[in-house]
């Protein structure tokens, strides 16, 4: 009943306010269920988290290749599988696709109130939330351990920018350390934000900033809460700077105007250089210092756009209000002018278009008999070496293709897989030899006793150009997605 006693004057209508979160979080969302998600990243991490579920024990040797089965595995990631691998034993590969649009929409919301606790409008914070998503859409997007990460991440930006209000929030940053390092490798990052928070309070709330300071100790000790204990930091550092890791997978390069992910980045960078440059105003040290940070994190990798997309429209918040908090109490029904049924509809309209958009990819794809969400899984590729040999022999597959093929089918042991850092360079070097085709890779396959061959028509174009001329192989199965070759009988 409204004030002068009358009812449902304002009843039941969204305010714009809503509107405009209802549009950052769903559009991310919508677009995530209308895209797909490389199996690469995805599909081997799930059949490791099937293999610990079943045996109740955390996978520390290899499973899954010829050159490596039986060696230590420090799989850091082992909570990330057991959830993957979980989901899937529940509801199959539409619950997979659900939990990614579910965990994007959770991480641009944390976000967008991120920005609100900053101090800016509903639209604003919607706009920046939707530019950071944008701007590491290609990787945010893909569901692989590292979206759990991200998830973690948003919630520890969301609560420092929450503290000033709500202190004890601080110690959300290192409890998410408990499952963020047995998780992804960036977990290192929360020690990051709680020196930022350090530095944004040293000079205005003494007692705040010494609660971080206590917070980012609390967090490097829990790091060692896992079970490899410290040796999680070795596998970090080795990872981010295993040679063949940077050559061989492009994330890890740094972004270039050739990708989109790049693009937005560059764009992103410049847009707020100008728009600090022209605000009239000076900028305090500490937000260039934060923005500075995970700009030169997404130098060096172009998979640290994601971060520099999930914090910077923080900062540029915070900017943009210039501290000031966002009202704590919201206004009552009957103090909002902006109640509306065409903010409904805007609302109905976002959340069917995301429900049509999982639609979409559930089922399978008739063109690789894989999943149709899911891109490198070439099932009829793999079809094929069911049909041409028996279990248990040799396969060289791509690397791009040898994820799904470790899901898919299990009972063929591979050279190689998209867990680059485990392989020595030898057989790097052997893999190389045999992909491009170069002198001596037919002895490189006879030495690894292998007697078929998934190969993608990009990374493995150089043996393809000569393989059709060996009579030692023989083409079985010829596709967009790849080639199947197995050896003829002698």
């Amino acid at each position: 009943m409204s004030r002068d006693g009358s009812a449902g004057r304002s009843f039941g209508w969204p305010s714009l306010d809503a509107a405009w979160a209802t549009v950052a979080v769903l559009v991310p969302v919508t677009v995530t269920f209308f895209s797909r998600t490389l199996a690469i990243d995805l599909a081997y991490q799930m059949r490791a988290g099937e293999l610990m579920l079943s045996s109740h024990r955390l996978l520390e040797t290899d499973p899954f290749t010829f050159t490596r089965f039986g060696e230590p595995w420090l799989n850091e990631q082992w909570g990330a599988q057991v959830l993957l691998g979980a989901l899937y034993r529940a509801g199959g590969w539409p619950l997979i696709d659900l939990s990614r649009g579910l965990l994007v929409g959770v991480i641009v919301a944390l976000l967008y109130l991120a920005c609100r606790a900053r101090g800016v409008g509903a639209r604003t914070a919607s706009l920046l939330t939707i530019a950071g998503w944008l701007v590491g859409i290609e990787i945010i997007n893909q569901l692989r351990p590292q979206l759990f990460a991200f998830v973690l991440f948003a919630l520890c930006v969301w609560a420092l920018a929450t503290r000033h209000g709500h202190p004890w929030r601080i110690w959300i940053v290192p409890a998410s350390v408990v499952p963020w390092v047995d998780i992804h490798g960036s977990f290192p990052l929360t020690v990051v934000l709680l020196c930022f928070a350090w530095l944004e309070d040293r000079g205005t709330d003494r007692g705040l900033a010494r609660r971080s300071l206590l917070a980012a100790a609390a967090s490097i000790a829990l790091t060692f809460v896992n079970p490899y204990g410290p040796r999680v930091w070795t596998y970090v550092w080795d990872l981010s700077t295993h040679p063949i890791v940077s050559r061989q997978v492009a994330e890890w390069g740094p972004p270039s105007i050739h990708t989109w992910t790049g693009r937005f980045f560059f764009a992103s960078l410049l847009a707020i250089a100008v728009w600090l440059a022209r605000r009239g105003r000076p900028t305090g040290w500490v937000p260039l210092i934060e923005l500075g940070t995970f700009a030169v994190l997404s130098l060096l990798a172009i998979r640290g756009v994601a971060w520099w997309g999930l914090y910077a429209p923080v900062v540029v918040a915070g900017l943009i209000a210039d501290g000031k908090p966002a009202r704590a109490v919201a206004p009552s029904s009957e103090d909002l002018p902006d109640r509306s049924p065409i903010n409904a509809v805007i609302i109905a309209a976002l959340a069917l278009v995301a429900c049509v958009g999982f639609a979409s990819l559930t089922g399978t794809d008739p063109n690789t008999g894989a999943p149709a969400m899911l891109t490198l899984a070439p099932e009829q590729l793999i079809e094929a070496v069911r049909a041409n040999v028996p279990p248990g022999t040799h396969v060289f597959a791509s690397e791009l293709q040898a994820s799904w093929t470790e899901f898919s089918a299990p009972e063929f042991p591979l050279a190689v897989d998209p867990r680059i850092e485990i392989f020595p360079q030898e057989i790097w070097d052997d893999y190389f030899v045999v992909s491009t085709g170069r002198e001596g890779w037919q002895d490189v396959l006879n030495r690894w006793n292998v007697d078929a061959l998934i190969l993608h028509p990009d990374q493995d174009s150089g043996l393809l150009a000569v393989i059709g001329r060996d009579p030692t192989w023989r083409l079985v199965a010829d596709s967009d997605d790849g080639s199947v070759y197995v050896r003829t009988a002698q």
